[in-house]
């Protein structure tokens, strides 16, 4: 799990679009981080991915499969001693096929690290 281990969960807020945000804090000191790189520690893609994903399901309150990801852009390096603290925007949509279609970020102020465009279903 990434969730209170690479990352914690600090607050979150919901606009009046529905639109939520969480602020997360993460980890200098996970594994991770020695691997991925030694002497210049880097956020991996997939745990970006992961720390959306797991955000989702804290707001929706259930698991989710990533079984479409129509867009993943990174656009800047995720590093836990110069950025380690994070907003995850979330504007999610319940659809009728019991779907999710998920729009997210990974911010903070001017900086946007990571957008992700997908759906998602009902982890099983």
């Amino acid at each position: 799990m990434l969730k209170d281990e690479f990352f914690k969960i600090t607050g979150s807020a919901k606009n009046e679009s529905g639109v939520v945000t969480y602020s997360v804090t993460l980890n200098p000191n996970h594994p991770i981080f020695s691997g991925h790189f030694p002497g210049n520690p880097i956020s991996p893609g997939v745990c970006n991915i992961g720390m959306i994903k797991a955000c989702a399901e804290h707001e929706l309150g259930y698991g989710l499969l990533l079984g479409n990801i129509k867009q993943c852009k990174f656009k800047h390096l995720i590093t836990p001693t110069e950025h380690p603290d994070l907003d995850i925007v979330l504007d999610m949509e319940e659809m009728e096929n019991g779907n999710v279609k998920l729009n997210a970020k990974i911010t903070k102020g001017d900086i946007v690290f990571m957008e992700l465009k997908g759906e998602a279903s009902c982890e099983s």
